[in-house]
């Protein structure tokens, strides 16, 4: 009884030597890669995060992505809140409307699209802003993105949206350039690579939004208080992995894979297309994913309810993780 009980406290005394000689690799042994759900809609500059999510950015900073699709802003916002997903890229529309509603748990720690990257594109017989009174204009879904875009850009154009258009949500950018193609809508907002076939199939063009200096959140990683509360360092992880991955896209050694990549993200083997979408992007977000107080205030001033409500653009934001990014990266001297 005695030997038995003097190998028990051999063994455990072992096992605390052990322990205390490596903590650190028995932790890490044990907890594996971070699981996360993100949600991300198709198009534009949200092929950066897929092509980070494919070349293996996330991953080396112990994350496990799960990418879930989720078409409407409002939608996404919904899954965001209710926990269904943790982290997603999403437009400035959507969750600042929900956050100035009293959603003020959603905050955005970054973009990859900073600026607009739409055209209006209509069908051959719209020729001029004016062709458009009475018309029917394609959106995503109502109060998303491409909806407060198509209204920005009618303004422009010195058209009332409300008054002298019908604009209906038509579904993803695919299925508008097809209904405007099958003359079941008149016109609507699309982004690279739907430019390149706007311009093939000779639609005219009536406003092309990326010429002009607006700063709007076209995609950005969204997520919540409560989350970068409870896990901030998976949030921090989440951010590096997203700029390497933008680093990836935009390094010209890399550009078949991220061809590749961009072929299953829009399901298409149109090479010319991805190609015109990865050079378009390329040029719209050149360095870190920054997000700017401008681009919020842009989306409210242009808003005809959020813009009467006397709102502070800064409290829908987190820059501290774009803060730690830039200054890890100079201490590296990237």
């Amino acid at each position: 009884m005695e030997g038995k009980m003097k190998t028990r406290r051999w063994v455990l005394s072992l096992l605390c030597y052990v322990q205390l000689l490596f903590p650190v690799f028995l932790f890490a042994q044990a907890k594996g890669p971070r699981e996360l759900n993100v949600a991300y809609p198709l198009g534009g500059s949200t092929s950066y995060f897929w092509v980070a999510y494919r070349s293996g950015a996330f991953e080396k900073y112990g994350l496990r992505i799960k990418p879930i699709y989720i078409r409407g802003g409002v939608a996404a916002v919904q899954s965001l809140l209710a926990r269904e997903v943790l982290i997603e890229m999403q437009g400035g529309s959507s969750p600042i409307a929900a956050w100035a509603q009293g959603a003020k748990e959603l905050t955005f720690i970054g973009a990859v699209g900073n600026r607009l990257d739409y055209v209006l594109v209509a069908v051959p017989s719209v020729r001029k802003a004016e062709d458009l009174k009475g018309k029917r204009i394609g959106v995503s879904q109502l109060g998303a993105s491409s909806d407060f875009i198509a209204r920005y850009a009618l303004r422009r154009l010195g058209l009332n949206p409300e008054k002298d258009v019908t604009i209906v949500g038509a579904g993803g950018a695919g299925e508008r350039f097809a209904a405007v193609s099958g003359g079941h809508l008149q016109a609507t907002v699309v982004q690279p690579p739907f430019t390149l076939l706007a311009r093939k199939a000779g639609f005219p063009i009536l406003i092309d939004l990326s010429k002009e200096e607006f700063e709007y959140i076209i995609s950005g990683p969204l997520t919540t208080r409560s989350f970068i509360r409870s896990d901030r360092e998976t949030v921090m992880n989440f951010m590096r992995g997203l700029a390497d991955g933008m680093d990836f896209y935009r390094d010209d050694k890399n550009k078949d894979k991220v061809i590749k990549s961009l072929g299953e993200y829009y399901r298409s083997n149109a090479v010319e297309e991805l190609e015109e979408t990865r050079r378009a992007y390329s040029q719209l977000t050149p360095g870190l994913p920054v997000i700017t107080v401008k681009s919020i205030e842009n989306f409210v001033a242009n808003d005809r309810v959020l813009s009467t409500m006397n709102l502070r653009a800064a409290d829908v934001l987190d820059l501290s993780f774009l803060e730690k990014l830039e200054e890890e990266r100079k201490g590296k001297g990237r």
